[in-house]
């Protein structure tokens, strides 16, 4: 390829995502726009520069705390002025007047209400045992318009089954060891790798002397899994009544 190509090539891909990652901005949103108390208090935290070293959702710097849940209504607005006036260890004296300390504070206590800086799993009406919850979820997705899966599929199911593969392997998410989610397409479920590590184990995953066979109904099995993942994922979340979540309920202020 050319340089002229090239430099083509890199220009266009930067186009291409810019317009895709300002076209996603949220148009709707639930969330309230900032009070002029509150929008002050951005504009002193922009000023100063306060993201260098304190995180907002955790973007930000690293030498001071994360401050998105750090400042509630509990908290004593007279304890926290001596650190916007005088600073402490590694915070600067930032000699703030008191209505710009009142700002800086009125937006933190935004932030404290507006999400949190940590992101929690959504919660689950239902549970479900975790030994036969792939195949609850398989079951789920056969049943959808009477659709059916190969026999090899099938097989492959029944071996995870009674292997119990279910008690460290989780659907969608990391097991309770630490064991990876299978169903992702990265993973490497080829029935060569997977004999090998069934075969000797690895870690804290023990041997499983499974055969040839078994094997190949097994990487089907997983095979399968991974190309209907979207579809499962939905179907697991309608099982277990999963809360909903939205883009749109993320407080998108900071980023205006």
């Amino acid at each position: 390829m050319s340089r002229a190509a090239t430099l083509g090539l890199l220009v266009a891909t930067y186009v291409v995502v810019s317009v895709v990652a300002y076209t996603d901005f949220p148009r709707r949103t639930s969330v309230q726009p900032l009070t002029e108390i509150e929008h002050e208090g951005l504009l002193v935290w922009r000023r100063h520069n306060c993201q260098a070293c304190h995180q907002i959702f955790g973007y930000g710097g690293f030498l001071g705390p994360d401050l998105t849940n750090r400042v509630g209504n509990e908290t004593a607005t007279d304890a926290l002025r001596p650190m916007l006036t005088r600073g402490s260890g590694r915070m600067p004296a930032l000699d703030l007047p008191i209505s710009e300390q009142d700002a800086v504070l009125a937006y933190l206590r935004r932030l404290n209400r507006s999400g949190r800086s940590q992101p929690v799993p959504l919660g689950a009406g239902q549970t479900a045992d975790p030994v036969d919850h792939f195949q609850q979820i398989t079951t789920a997705w056969i049943r959808e318009d009477g659709r059916d899966v190969a026999p090899a599929v099938r097989r492959g199911s029944e071996v995870w089954g009674l292997q119990r593969c279910g008690t460290c392997h989780l659907p969608f998410d990391v097991g309770p060891v630490l064991s990876p989610d299978l169903s992702g397409a990265a993973v490497d479920t080829s029935v060569a790798r997977l004999h090998d590590l069934l075969d000797r184990g690895k870690g804290r995953m023990p041997s499983f002397r499974l055969t040839r066979e078994e094997t190949v109904d097994l990487s089907a099995y997983l095979a399968w899994v991974s190309t209907h993942r979207a579809d499962l994922v939905m179907l697991n979340d309608r099982m277990l009544d999963r809360e909903p979540f939205s883009w749109t309920e993320v407080p998108w202020f900071e980023y205006r």
